[in-house]
Order: C-alpha cells, then structure tokens, then sequence
C-alpha cells in the first residue's frame, strides 16, 4: 500500500484559517486562497485534501457558505476531497457527499452517537468514513487525552484499550491529531506510536506538527503510520510540497508517482 501526504484547509465564516494549538487565526477568504495557494498546482503534489469547516455546532448557512467555497475549488481539484466538521447527523454527512466529498471525517459521534457512524457506513461503506481522534498532552504526567466538540471538551485518556475501541468502528481510517504540536511546526508526535501494535488493522495517519519537508519523510518511514496530515499553510506555500514529497520519494518513501498536471 502507498503511503499518502494529505493538505487540510480549516474553513470558517467565508473564510480560510490556520490553527495552532486550536486557536485559529484568518487568512483569507476563497479568492486569497487561489491566488496565492496555486490551486490545482498545488494539488500535484498531495495524494488527498481534506477541507474542514471549524465551526462549532454550524448552521444551515454555515454548510451553505461552506459548500459554496468547496465546490469552487473542486473545479480544479484531481485528487480525493475529505469533507466534516460538526456533524452529528446522517443529513449533514449526506450533504457533504452531495458537495464532492470522497470521504468523510467524523470526530465527536464516535463517542456520542456511533449509532449515526454505523448509519452513514451502511449507506456509504466504512471506507468512505475517516475517524478523527483529537488529543492533548499533559505537560507533567505525559499522558495523552482525547478531547471532542473541536477540542473544547476532554473526553478521556487515550490508552490501548480505546483504541482497539477505534479499531472496532465502521471507520476505514483513523487520524491522530496532537493538538499541543498543532500549528508548531515542531515535529509529529512520535511517542503516540508506543501506544500502536503492530497489528493495528486501519490504515493510520499522524497529524500536528509537520513544518519542514524532513517531518514528513521521518514520520513516513515509520512501518506503523500510512500518512501524514499537515495543515502548515504558509510553511509548504509555494513549493514546499513539492520538496517534500521528492524528499519522501528519494528518502525510499513508497508514494505514488504521478504526471503533473497544468490548469
């Protein structure tokens, strides 16, 4: 199996954001994005893109202004597109799939409702849902704690025994996201994968903290993790990508190859 580089762009309010430790800061709006982003130049370089709206408990006009945008820059976008935020009902995932969405990512109904997982997986299959699992670090015990409604509530201690809880659901994925690296450029967080066996049976992918091109080639080297998630808009603006993924790819990374394509 390939391993995989995955962009994320955090939407809110009309607008584009970046994150860092879940505080979120404006950059622009659509028109921003495309001038200065390269879309789809930039798509050559990513396997996936995940667009994820940040609002907690969005509306109807949220999910308007939200697919509005989306549907804009898919017009231009060759490789799979991941929608979510806020959903916790089938309607809202039904509309993401509607609005272009390959996958979708769910966080909170895993915990809350998997009775909603399990209804989007029969309707659309578990390979089209990816499970997002947003933790925090405690800074004296080390200890990892999983938190829900956009990492606003702790929920409880990431350990061996949730995650085979994960490993149960009707997810085709799983992405672990440190919100203490989020935004840092620092590093991943290597020392989750202590807690992984080796016969972890979901494709994983590891989030927060990628900010050089070397990140994202250590992380992929490891056996255990099939990709990375980076939302570091400024830190892989213009060619960073790129670099990084020939990085990956001349470091033994298997990735996919693919033409380049000119819009």
């Amino acid at each position: 199996m390939n391993k995989r580089i995955i962009y994320t762009l955090f939407y809110k309010e009309n607008n584009f954001y970046l994150s860092r430790n879940f505080r979120l800061q404006k950059v622009g709006d659509i028109s921003w994005l495309k001038s200065n982003f390269g879309f789809g130049e930039t798509c050559n370089y990513i396997d996936e893109l995940m667009i994820i709206l940040v609002k907690p408990s969005p509306t109807l006009d949220d999910y308007q202004s939200y697919f509005n945008d989306v549907n804009q820059l898919r017009k231009k976008i060759f490789v799979p597109i991941t929608l979510g935020g806020g959903i916790r009902n089938f309607d809202q995932a039904k509309n993401c799939f509607l609005n272009g969405a390959d996958k979708l990512l769910l966080n909170t109904i895993f915990f809350n409702d998997q009775t909603v997982l399990d209804k989007i997986s029969n309707v659309y299959g578990s390979q089209a849902i990816t499970l997002m699992i947003d933790y925090n670090i405690d800074t004296v015990t080390k200890e990892r704690t999983i938190y829900i409604n956009s990492g606003t509530k702790p929920y409880d201690q990431l350990n061996k025994d949730l995650i085979f809880k994960m490993l149960k659901a009707n997810c085709g994925e799983i992405i672990f996201n440190s919100i203490e690296q989020d935004g840092t450029g620092a590093g991943l967080d290597t020392g989750l994968l202590d807690l992984i066996d080796k016969t972890f049976s979901k494709p994983l992918l590891m989030m927060g903290g990628s900010g050089k091109p070397e990140h994202i080639t250590n992380i992929l080297k490891n056996d255990k993790v099939n990709g990375v998630v980076t939302a570091n808009l400024f830190n892989f603006l213009g060619t960073g990508l790129e670099v990084s993924r020939n990085l990956a790819i001349n470091s033994g990374v298997k990735l996919a190859k693919f033409e380049k394509i000119n819009l």
